[in-house]
């Protein structure tokens, strides 16, 4: 049986699974270049039909993420598109009049300049009611079916929050009795929700749409400076860096909004505006800007550690799965791994949005034959990837000619060597890792002993914010001297935190958070990927260091690389980008 998963909304992507085992999950935004691209994923479903065509051309059923999305975010493209200025502007003549004076305002009237049918593959303009989300998933659903030429009844809707749970549980390997938690920003009236297995089958044991964590992290985003439902992992990289002292006035002010009571979100203030709410409480006191960082950070893991104990205590459960965007808070997670009665802790690899058409197919696929077992995800290395002819065309570039020495069939000797030396590389090949995280295949790679390397990987090559922190790929046997983690949790995926050790303080301190010293490891299995694994073997071998420093292979602000293609325009061509080392499978470019 052929499963095809959809989400059509921020973060847009497709997902493959056949007869119980998923196949791929394609990210809109490597093919677009958009990062987190939104809107119906043609070129996703285009590679598919080249790629994977057997199964495009045999598909038993379709699932669609997302009962509800509003004609405003479909025609602006909203989250991939809107700059920081553009929030503002929103706030400004949308959510200001519309949250706090009590207006009856149109958003697309109010942002007519944003709206952009060309945007959107769908046929937008045809829409009579734009509010009417029947209307509007009548049409999601006609334009699927005409794309894929399949019969409409084989499409059907699936919950956000469903999809979500979904893809954490059945992604996971350890899922027996475990409890699933969704939060995020909002997706169908909901932002958390508790989910239990029972019968091979998940049910909802809890909704909400009171847990505005997630909307409140977006909101301080912005009013840090910074892109909401982006750059939240840059107010949580900030946080470490906050005073104890400066933090317990702000923290203050967040808990006297919402509480958890029992099993429960419960409200202590209703908020009318939460960005001004805020903005006007912070600036009434002149509060640093680390330690409003601090005390959000703070105040979010205090209300997921207390519901999350709560309900596991309630359930007598052991087990934890976690997903949704607030699962991408490695901070929260780390604390909420260290409660005495959580054993266990899974955060599936890709828990925002981009996995909710993984989700979704899977729902389907429970639905239409439950006799078939959902697998877990068994490798990240299921995006797409490139042919044999972009590699080629690559090495035929004129540029890369006249600049760089090419040296084919290199050896990860050489590779280790060079990294030894302080070379930073740019390692290219293989399927792309699915979700956030770079993984080996789509990384930047450097000596995690050298902490003189963050500086030149921030200014030079990533153009990231000076205290944002790297991350070390680990060999899996030698996980125990690096880092604690006397519960053995997952941490395959760069989806877990963990403190470090004093060996690893001394080893892998430029791959480690520089305040707290915490690190987000990737586990290196042989089984999974035999040339990245062998690499750090040699690297360990002349260094006595098992570990790399790994970061995802992007210019900042623009995806994960896909092709060769994307390297050169984004990477290499780009003037503010000093690189001199690029690996291409087993083609090595060097600086002349």
């Amino acid at each position: 049986m052929n499963i095809l998963g959809i989400n059509d909304g921020h973060n847009s992507s497709i997902a493959l699974i056949k007869n119980g085992k998923t196949i791929a999950i394609l990210e809109e935004e490597r093919f677009s270049r958009v990062k987190a691209d939104s809107g119906f994923p043609k070129q996703s479903l285009d590679y598919s039909k080249k790629r994977y065509p057997k199964f495009m051309k045999s598909i038993d059923y379709v699932g669609i993420a997302s009962k509800k999305i509003d004609f405003y975010s479909m025609a602006t493209k909203r989250y991939p598109k809107f700059k920081i200025k553009d929030f503002l502007i929103e706030d400004k003549v949308f959510w200001e009049p519309f949250l706090s004076h009590n207006k009856k305002i149109d958003p697309v009237k109010a942002m007519k300049n944003y709206i952009n049918f060309k945007l959107s593959h769908y046929p937008l303009k045809r829409l009579k009611d734009k509010n009417n989300y029947f209307e509007i998933n009548k049409m999601r659903l006609k334009f699927t079916a005409e794309y894929l030429q399949i019969n409409p009844s084989k499409i059907e809707f699936v919950d956000h929050h469903t999809c979500h749970a979904h893809h954490g549980f059945y992604s996971c390997k350890n899922k027996k009795n475990a409890l699933i938690f969704t939060i995020d920003g909002y997706g169908d009236d909901t932002n958390a929700a508790v989910f239990i297995e029972k019968d091979n089958r998940l049910n909802c044991l809890y909704r909400t749409n009171l847990f505005n964590i997630g909307r409140i992290y977006s909101l301080i985003t912005l009013y840090l400076g910074m892109k909401p439902a982006e750059h939240e992992y840059k107010v949580m990289g900030l946080a470490p860096y906050a005073r104890e002292h400066d933090i317990k006035p702000i923290l203050k002010i967040f808990k006297e909004t919402y509480y958890i009571s029992g099993l429960k979100i419960k409200i202590k203030k209703k908020i009318k505006n939460h960005y001004k709410y805020f903005k006007n409480k912070f600036e009434e006191s002149g509060f640093r800007f680390d330690a409003i960082a601090g005390a959000l950070q703070l105040y979010t893991e205090e209300l997921l550690i207390e519901w999350i104990k709560n309900w596991t205590k309630f359930k007598r459960k052991t087990k934890v799965i976690l997903s949704g965007g607030v699962a991408l808070n490695i901070k929260a997670c780390k604390r909420i791994s260290e409660l005495k009665n959580i054993k266990q802790l899974e955060v599936p690899m890709g828990s925002g949005d981009e996995s909710l058409s993984h989700g979704a197919a899977q729902f389907v696929h429970m639905k239409k034959n439950p006799k078939i077992k959902l697998k877990e995800i068994s490798s990240p290395y299921i995006g797409a990837g490139y042919n044999r002819k972009d590699v080629l065309d690559f090495k035929k570039n004129k540029h890369i000619i006249r600049n760089f020495k090419i040296t084919e069939g290199v050896n990860v000797k050489k590779i280790a060597k060079l990294l030894s030396k302080g070379n930073i590389i740019a390692n290219l090949r293989g399927n792309s890792e699915f979700g956030p995280r770079a993984l080996g295949n789509r990384s930047l790679l450097a000596d995690p002993r050298d902490t003189k390397v963050v500086k030149i990987l921030n200014d030079s090559i990533k153009h990231r914010d000076f205290w944002m922190p790297f991350t070390p790929s680990i060999l899996f046997e030698e996980r125990k001297k690096y880092f604690n983690n006397k519960k053995e949790l997952n941490a395959s995926y760069m989806t877990l935190a963990f403190d470090s050790t004093n060996l690893g303080k001394k080893d892998i301190s430029a791959a480690i958070h520089e305040r707290d010293l915490s690190l987000r490891p990737q586990l290196v299995k042989k089984e999974l990927n035999p040339f990245y694994h062998s690499l750090i073997k040699e690297f360990k071998f002349i260094t006595g260091v098992a570990a790399l420093l790994n970061t995802s292979l992007n210019f900042h602000g623009k995806p994960i690389v896909l092709k060769p293609q994307d390297l050169l325009k984004e990477v290499i061509l780009n003037k503010a980008v000093e690189i001199n080392c690029v690996l291409v499978e087993d083609t090595l470019f060097q600086r002349k």
